[in-house]
């Protein structure tokens, strides 16, 4: 509930700031779109949720099961009942791609409810590091891949967003 609130504020954010550029006489969030965005390189970093997903082991496995009609104890089925649904049960909500809200790690600090819709619309860094997990399935990030990255690529823009890619 609190991403959806969150994407909810982003596109509010988005549709006041066309409908101000508009009135000034400025560029439209078409236009925006065209000069910008539509010809924008995008990364998708999505992973399929299973029940196989990696996770941290303190979390353990998820299980995904067909739902159950409370009625009769049994699953629904497209035959009996015109749908099939399934069940998760999900170990932790820590999953695949995502960014963390300062509160993760502290509880004085802002939740994802608590952040602007704009704290995710800002530079985009991936760092890859699947060729160190492939060799070492316990490879995290360290300094040195930051570096070799900014040798690559230059140096991180303040206020970046930086995500690693693990696969």
């Amino acid at each position: 509930m609190k991403s959806t609130r969150l994407l909810s504020l982003a596109i509010i954010a988005i549709a006041l700031c066309a409908q101000a550029c508009d009135r000034k006489g400025g560029s439209s969030l078409w236009q925006i779109y065209d000069q910008s965005l539509k010809s924008a390189k995008y990364i998708d970093l999505t992973h399929t949720m299973t029940p196989s997903i990696p996770v941290w082991k303190g979390f353990g496995p998820s299980k995904f099961a067909p739902t159950v009609n409370p009625e009769t104890g049994k699953p629904y089925q497209y035959t009996s009942d015109g749908f099939e649904a399934t069940q998760y049960n999900l170990s932790t909500d820590q999953y695949g791609t995502q960014l963390d809200p300062p509160a993760h790690w502290a509880p004085e600090y802002p939740a994802i409810d608590e952040l602007p819709a704009t704290y995710a619309v800002r530079p985009l860094v991936v760092i890859s590091i699947i060729d160190q997990v492939a060799k070492d399935p316990g490879y995290h990030l360290q300094v040195s891949d930051i570096e070799q990255w900014e040798t690559k690529h230059g140096k991180i823009p303040e206020g970046s967003v930086v995500m690693v890619r693990s696969d």
